[in-house]
């Protein structure tokens, strides 16, 4: 049967007793009133199909997507389930339980949770040149729906493209690669104490053979879904560039590298500073300098990663703050599907803070990919060498929301463990 035919067919039903409501009680449904909706419904019906019977495209290519003839006008719609267990173990030896202070002494805290779900749309509108992209997370505490990244752009003739919105900084490397291509089930303790993530501005961006750069101006680090009267910063500006070795800039996207994979290397850096924090009790002139430097090398069925990050707070009221962490992991494939990967992080506080203990962290553990990227299993174990509350910047984080989806939760004794368990599909 014709398309058009089981899309009327579907209707007819509808269609009828919408008439039949229509007409007076007792009285049969007009016959043209019939001819009149089954037309109408069949014009609406070839409209809507027009697009593929125009030499329009649609399918799945790593993402759902929709193409006119031209192809100026595109929309590729995608997401990501990250379902996790994580169980925690440390010791009260204060006989004061972390996360509950009425509690008794619980050492033991368990429970799934999902760890990231989003949708993502992007495409062009008019010119293939015009994109735009949005993307939106659902909260795994209480499951608000709240916007990521919301741009568009322009990319011209030359390679460069520019880009207005809210978007990811492009500062710590491993904040910018998707969670989705992370490495273990989630990121460092390291980039949950110094992320950038997103933040309101203009970008620019180009990308050439051998080296890349990102610039922009914006309203300070993680100033998403603010208003420019209550923005981190007066102002901030970003800039990172990167100098590629060897290999294809895509590979670089993941933390994997596949067996079979060609050697690839690149090493970046980028810095970031702004000025003046908008707070409720007024302006201040608080300037905040970010600078990372990495490196990453991936080979046939093996990677390796490191960076150091460093973060210079200078406050209006006198003193400042020079905080700063370093990250090494590598992988390496078993087989074609398992994966074994290690890392280790250290979170390095500014001296003059009161809480100045240095904070480590080592994880191991495996992937096994099903389909690749698209249809993962992950299982990994982190070990917290030190106390939460001895290092300043990581006490911010623990046992908040950050803390609870990396597994890390408050405690004044050394020696925290998390096992993850995480399953990811992507569509």
């Amino acid at each position: 049967m014709p398309r058009n035919a089981l899309l009327v067919a579907a209707g007819l039903p509808v269609a009828f007793s919408a008439i039949a409501l229509a007409e007076p009680a007792g009285q049969p449904a007009d016959t043209d009133a019939v001819r009149a909706v089954v037309a109408e419904m069949l014009a609406d019906a070839d409209s809507r199909s027009s697009l593929l019977q125009g030499g329009g495209s649609a399918g799945h290519d790593g993402a759902f997507f929709l193409a006119s003839p031209d192809g100026n006008f595109t929309l590729k719609v995608s997401g990501q389930i990250q379902f996790r267990y994580i169980a925690n173990f440390r010791n009260e030896s204060d006989g004061v339980d972390a996360i509950d202070p009425a509690d008794d002494v619980d050492s033991f805290d368990h429970g799934f949770t999902t760890g990231r779900t989003a949708l993502r749309f992007e495409g062009s509108v008019y010119d293939p040149s015009l994109i735009y992209g949005l993307q939106a997370k659902f909260n795994s505490d209480g499951g608000d729906f709240v916007l990521e990244d919301a741009f568009v752009g322009k990319v011209f003739d030359s390679g460069l493209i520019v880009l207005a919105g809210q978007y990811r900084e492009p500062i710590l490397w491993e904040d910018v690669v998707s969670v989705r291509n992370a490495l273990a089930v989630d990121y460092s303790v390291v980039n949950a104490v110094f992320r950038q993530d997103r933040s309101q501005g203009i970008w620019i961006h180009k990308q050439l053979d051998d080296y890349r750069y990102w610039a922009g101006v914006n309203q300070g680090i993680r100033g998403e879904n603010t208003s420019f009267v209550n923005s981190p910063a007066d102002i901030g500006a970003t800039t990172r560039w990167e100098y590629k070795f060897s290999g294809d800039w895509s590979q670089f996207d993941q933390f994997t590298s596949a067996p079979g994979s060609q050697m690839a290397s690149k090493l970046g850096g980028g810095v970031h500073y702004e000025i003046g924090k908008h707070t409720a009790a007024g302006d201040t002139d608080n300037s905040v300098f970010a600078y990372t430097a990495d490196y990453m090398v991936e080979g046939d069925g093996w990677s390796a990663y490191v960076a150091g990050v460093g973060l210079y707070t200078d406050l209006d009221t006198g003193g400042s703050f020079h905080d700063m962490g370093f990250l090494a992991q590598g992988s390496l494939y078993l087989n074609d599907d398992w994966e074994g990967f290690a890392r280790y992080d250290i979170v390095m506080p500014d001296g003059d803070r009161a809480g100045d203990d240095d904070f480590s962290t080592f994880t191991v553990g495996v992937n096994r990919y099903l389909h690749g990227q698209a249809a993962k299993f992950t299982v990994d174990l982190q070990y917290f060498l030190d106390a939460t509350t001895d290092n300043d910047l990581v006490s911010s984080i623990a046992g908040g929301s950050i803390g609870e989806r990396i597994g890390l939760l408050a405690t004044p004794d050394d020696g925290q463990v998390a096992i993850r368990a995480q399953f990811q599909l992507l569509f």
